[in-house]
């Protein structure tokens, strides 16, 4: 999950690095901003299913350029860039080292909504699973893949319309598919039968004055080619989202359903937060999954903290155990493992 201040995520529609943006430049016409964030933790397991085992590491750390062109009669067109990186290198974790274009899109705004195109952004992961305010491990419930077209679009259009007046956002989009490669550029595996020839996706959310916030999401994705272990060529998923905050207290629900070519699932997920006074934060999150297909079950529960020491810069720890009723169903194996980390994010 993108994480801002995370008290401003929770009951919010978008939550993104880029809202703590530095201006490089401002005129009446153009505005240059550069944001993103840098990351160091600590993490060990038990099995090394929910991360590495006793190492260190930068992942996740990113850094982006945003450039809006100001037209007249409200029109604006808008470009933006983000990049991820591990500032950490770690050895004989391969990809983990790499770099690559996280997101890149160009859009055109104004009175009517906003049409963008390029890398971005899914609709699910913008809008669904704002329950998960962990900064590592939850999340588990909120299924999505970029072979789904759920997590991020290799070829997207959006068109995003906001009614502040009323607390909604509405959004579409529209992939024209990858081709068996995913959001970074690598080939998806099963030689190909993740690709995919195109999806479309849908969403709204509402945000309320006194404190509650709804959302909804669905998408739909053809295969490039009929999946040779549950016999189907197209995926669907949707999810249901609540948030509600009064004064320090947050929480959140979500409940998701998925068909990917045949393999059914659902999920459910839940987090309650309570941020002290003195800038620290304490919560915990239980996810749960139902692998309908493959006759199991998975539970999992993190607990966590984290300490602001300003709007920029936050610290924490986290631990999460996750559970599976059998260890091999269907002919899929699956493995408990807990793990553990503390960390440090800076933004800009």
């Amino acid at each position: 999950m993108k994480k801002t201040v995370v008290a401003a995520v929770i009951g919010s529609v978008v939550a993104s690095a880029s809202a703590m943006a530095a201006e490089v430049y401002k005129s009446d016409e153009l505005s240059v901003n550069a944001y993103g964030n840098l990351r160091a933790r600590y993490e060990t397991t038990d099995n090394g299913v929910m991360g590495a085992d006793s190492t260190f590491t930068g992942e996740g750390t990113e850094l982006g350029l945003g450039v809006t062109y100001f037209l007249q009669d409200g029109l604006y067109v808008n470009g933006d860039v983000l990049s991820e990186m591990n500032i950490i290198p770690e050895d004989g974790d391969g990809n983990d080292d790499d770099s690559f274009l996280k997101f890149g899109s160009i859009a055109l705004g104004g009175d009517f909504g906003e049409f963008r195109i390029g890398r971005m952004s899914a609709i699910q992961d913008t809008l669904a699973g704002q329950y998960d305010i962990s900064w590592e491990y939850a999340g588990t419930a909120n299924i999505k893949d970029d072979a789904y077209a759920t997590d991020r679009l290799t070829n997207g259009f959006q068109y995003k319309y906001d009614m502040a007046p009323y607390g909604l956002t509405m959004m579409l989009q529209y992939h024209t598919g990858d081709e068996g490669v995913d959001a970074s550029g690598n080939a998806n595996p099963n030689n190909g039968e993740l690709g995919i020839d195109q999806a479309y996706a849908l969403g709204v959310a509402w945000e309320s004055e006194f404190g509650l916030g709804l959302s909804g999401t669905y998408t739909y994705s053809e295969r490039t080619k009929q999946d040779v272990k549950y016999g189907g060529d197209d995926d669907t998923s949707w999810t249901l989202n609540a948030t509600y905050r009064i004064q320090e207290l947050s929480l959140a629900a979500m409940y998701s359903d998925y068909d990917f070519a045949g393999n059914e699932q659902t999920g459910i997920g839940a987090m309650a937060r309570y941020d002290l006074p003195v800038g620290i934060g304490l919560y915990g999150i239980y996810d749960y999954v139902d692998y309908d297909t493959d006759d199991n079950t998975l539970d999992q529960y993190t607990i966590g903290a984290d300490y602001w020491l300003n709007d920029s810069v936050v610290s924490y720890m986290e631990y999460a155990d996750m559970s599976y009723d059998k260890q091999s169903s269907n002919g899929e194996t699956f493995q408990d493992d807990s793990a553990f980390t503390i960390g440090m994010r800076v933004y800009f």
